[in-house]
């Protein structure tokens, strides 16, 4: 028995030895082997980020040391919203240990617990971390993020927000680039607009301060770029843009440009300076000058801007007074306190459901996005020579609309290609709209207030509209012949002037003639437009929350995608193509959307009615208030009557075609939740009864059996 005992126990040791070298060697062999199974690959760095990884042992550069705060001690006495503040803490620490895995020893990573009054926690303060708050003791919450080269520079994340899950990779790797590659490119800024605020008069800020006055604040897409590039603001009198002063220009809202910057901005792109240029039919930034006592001159106010001599020598436009518009994007929301939500023809979302369809597929500008939002956006196309698209020069105007976001194909001898970046879906169309008052037969910026009677003049179009091209090649100038442009900058026309009126050039101006560009100071470049400048503007492309202000949509990302593709920093536009954490359900948007389709013309139809019976009405009080015969008053009312009678009724079917929409709404929600509440418990609940009593008949058939 002794004997059978020990060989037992041998064979038990002999195998426990056998399966831990066993686990042993197949731990080292897979340490490297890494499987994230999310669907977003949230665990996974990003190809950007594995290249400048990669880029930094190539070079041989100094370790980079990151040090995560996080407050675990103290957040413990929080309350239980601190959940996600751990769950978002041990994500952090996953997607560092990729980071020091993949930077193969270039990175190092510590993991510190300020505790309240510790040194660690004085360090924490002293780096800048953001410490919160968190009882009447002052004891303070920290979780950031500090980053240090050896050569002392460092960086922080103030705090990290479980909110801005989504672009944390970004912002890490973001700092690492910025570490070891310090030097900023410079971005040149051209706008009519105060997109940039001036800082150079602090006094002047003190003043409006102490006079209760906000001080104008850049726009957060601005800022957003100042972080990683040196940016200024370009003269609109200027004559002239240095490719030894900036390595990219972005032109937002030129309104009324001079002959000077004309020329400046020409010059620049001809002869191989890349430009991202925002146009705008109307834009909400451009406020109209308050006059008092002609407040009617706003409506009159064109918020307009275009580029045309530039644009028509390449073979390009923003058609004139057309915005673009779309049932399929439009967005449903209220537009008034007490009002109703409407579909909004001109306020256009692309979600996951449209990006395929209305991005350039495989571009890296329009790279993992999730929603864009474009507001009251104008439409491009390409000219034909017959169209006024003729080049300068004697070149045909290139036109070249590329499929499915794929390189275009030269059209002309000027050897451009035009590929369309972003558009709609091919059920868009234009709308045309003016300044002007509503109640006319125009559309006229008032009636954006209005949605309804925008969809009355709407109809779906049948190839999509472009809100964005890419142009690449040779430009051909707007100035063959050279141009004659003011010796000194002058003053601009006032911004309420009409487009369509011209001030007289003064006569004792003096004028400088500028020489064509030569032939061999031409260059290659990339200009990037857009038919909306509101897509980068503060109020559409970000929202005011409890943790501050935050991006509302995926449009800053493609600004920031925009501008390191046309500075060549391709690294960082692709680590910011990590999608959104993000699952839509969008089953109510489609019945919506569905409905509004099914029952837009008979809504059309009812509108067109009423606002014949009121003209009729108003006709009909006129002549009771005319004439004097009873007889006639009587029948006059009889028949004012029966149109009030009309008008109710229709208003009554509108109402009734509301009502069912939301009854369908209604019903597909009760369907859902007794599916959810019900059906799937139920089913499951059956499942587990139907394999329990089978596992019961197979025991007792077994055991008869037996």
């Amino acid at each position: 028995m002794s004997k059978l005992l020990a060989s037992r126990t041998t064979t038990i040791v002999l195998i426990a030895l056998v399966v831990i070298f066993g686990a042993h060697v197949v731990t080292r062999a897979a340490e490297n082997l890494r499987l994230d199974l999310t669907a977003d690959d949230l665990y996974s760095l990003s190809e950007g980020t594995e290249e400048i990884l990669a880029k930094m042992t190539h070079e041989g550069v100094k370790p980079i040391e990151i040090t995560l705060y996080f407050s675990e001690t103290a957040g413990k006495t929080l309350p239980k919203f601190i959940k996600d503040f751990i769950a978002y803490e041990r994500y952090v620490r996953a997607l560092l240990r990729e980071y020091e895995r993949a930077a193969g020893g270039k990175i190092r990573v510590r993991y510190v617990d300020p505790v309240p009054d510790s040194d660690e926690a004085q360090d924490a303060l002293d780096y800048g971390l953001d410490g919160k708050p968190i009882n009447q003791h002052g004891d303070l919450f920290f979780f950031g993020l500090v980053f240090q080269t050896q050569t002392g520079s460092k960086d922080v994340i103030d705090f990290l927000w479980p909110s801005r899950q989504a672009t944390i990779e970004y912002e890490i790797t973001k700092r690492i680039y910025r570490l070891l590659w310090p030097q900023k490119k410079r971005v040149g800024v051209l706008s009519s607009l105060e997109v940039i605020a001036d800082d150079s008069n602090p006094y002047m800020r003190q003043i409006l301060a102490a006079q209760g006055k906000q001080p104008a604040e850049s726009w957060l897409a601005m800022k957003l770029l100042e972080e990683t590039y040196e940016v200024s603001k370009i003269d609109l009198e200027t004559d002239s843009i240095s490719h030894d002063d900036y390595d990219l220009v972005v032109v937002i809202h030129p309104k009324r440009l001079s002959p000077r910057a004309l020329w400046a901005l020409d010059e620049w792109i001809v002869t191989g300076g890349n430009a991202l240029i925002f146009l705008d039919p109307f834009t909400v930034t451009d406020v109209p000058p308050q006059n008092p006592q002609q407040p009617w001159h706003a409506m009159q106010y064109k918020a307009a801007s275009n580029l045309k001599p530039l644009l028509s020598a390449w073979g390009l436009a923003r058609e004139e007074d057309k915005i673009a518009a779309d049932f399929e994007l439009a967005v449903t929301r209220p537009t008034s306190r007490r009002g109703g939500a409407e579909r909004l023809l001109y306020d256009l979302v692309i979600d996951e459901r449209h990006l395929p369809q209305a991005v350039a597929a495989g571009h890296p500008i329009v790279q993992g996005l999730s929603d864009l939002r474009f507001f009251v956006a104008g439409s491009l196309k390409t000219l034909s020579n017959g169209d006024g698209g003729e080049s300068g020069g004697g070149e045909g105007a290139a036109a070249s609309t590329g499929e499915n976001g794929e390189e275009g194909v030269p059209a002309s001898s000027s050897g451009l290609t035009f590929t369309p970046l972003i558009t709609t879906t091919a059920k868009g169309n234009t709308l045309e709209m003016v300044p002007g008052f509503p109640g006319g037969d125009d559309l006229v910026f008032q009636d954006l207030n209005n949605p309804a009677r925008l969809r009355d003049r709407f109809r779906e179009g049948s190839e999509p509209v472009v809100l964005a091209y890419v142009v690449q090649g040779k430009f051909p100038t707007a100035f063959p012949d050279g141009a004659e442009v003011p010796a000194e900058p002058v003053p601009p026309p006032p911004m309420d002037l009409p487009p369509e009126i011209e001030l007289p050039v003064p006569e004792n101006l003096e004028k400088v003639h500028k020489d064509p560009v030569p032939e061999e100071a031409r260059r290659e470049a990339t200009v990037v437009v857009f038919a909306d400048v509101d897509f980068i503007a503060d109020p559409i492309a970000f929202q005011n929350s409890l943790f501050g202000v935050q991006a509302a949509n995926d449009n800053y990302k493609v600004l920031l995608n925009a501008i390191d593709y046309l500075l060549g920093s391709q690294e960082l536009m692709k680590v910011r193509a990590k999608r959104h954490i993000h699952r839509p359900f969008t089953l109510f948007d489609e019945i919506e959307a569905q409905a509004d389709r099914e029952t837009l013309e008979r809504e059309r139809q009812l509108r067109a009615e009423i606002e014949r019976f009121q003209e009729q009405l108003r006709e009909k009080t006129r002549e009771l208030g005319g004439r004097n015969a009873a007889l006639f008053k009587k029948q006059v009312q009889d028949e004012v009557d029966q149109l009030n009678e009309r008008i109710a009724a229709a208003n009554r079917e509108l109402r009734e075609i509301r009502l069912a929409k939301r009854r369908a709404l209604e019903d597909e929600e009760a369907r859902v939740r007794r599916t959810t509440l019900f059906a799937t418990p139920s089913l499951v609940l059956a499942l587990g009864l139907f394999l329990f009593v089978r596992r019961k008949v197979r025991d007792a058939q077994a055991r008869r059996s037996a």
